[in-house]
């Protein structure tokens, strides 16, 4: 995350740099987007939209950053990419629980279902990735060749593990 971030504030800090980032994006008429988002960690909601763009523009910003004359290499080491999309994945699907768990007239038994729906999926994931079925981490397919099962079921393994200990309450 932090390599992202550094890369994304490289462009955005500078407004030559940004605008100059944009007219490569609207060269492109292919270019669904038109600018980077911006992250911060006030908004925390904000780092899955970001990580997604920052995929989705991943070969404007090496070739922009090659154009600089700035070391692209971590974007194009494999292992980092694939950990990024792991990344932006969970990080969705952490967005979608936070945002169930936000709202006016929730009840503790809706947030209580939510948490333990969450958990649930986070199980079913963890017994997919067993499976080398990648139907709810749809970002990885895409790094198959790379992937290390193993690792990113380990990492599944941990936030269940940590949903388990933060909200031990929520399921007695």
């Amino acid at each position: 995350m932090g390599i992202a971030t550094k890369i994304v504030n490289s462009i955005r800090a500078r407004s030559l740099q940004r605008r100059l980032f944009k007219l490569q994006l609207e060269d492109r008429e292919s270019a669904e987007h038109t600018d980077l988002v911006l992250h911060t960690d006030v908004k925390w909601l904000s780092r899955g939209k970001f990580l997604e763009r920052l995929q989705e523009l991943l070969p404007e910003i090496t070739a922009f950053l090659d154009e600089r004359g700035d070391d692209t290499q971590m974007l194009k080491n494999e292992k980092w990419l694939t950990d990024l999309a792991f990344l932006t994945d969970i990080t969705m699907h952490l967005n979608t629980i936070n945002l169930e768990l936000q709202g006016k007239g929730k009840t503790i038994i809706e947030m209580i279902s939510a948490v333990n729906a969450f958990k649930s999926k986070l199980q079913l994931m963890i017994a997919q990735l067993k499976r080398k079925d990648l139907k709810h981490i749809p970002s990885l397919k895409a790094r198959i060749p790379q992937l290390n099962y193993d690792t990113y079921e380990a990492e599944l393994s941990n936030i269940l593990r940590q949903f388990e200990m933060h909200f031990y309450d929520c399921s007695k």
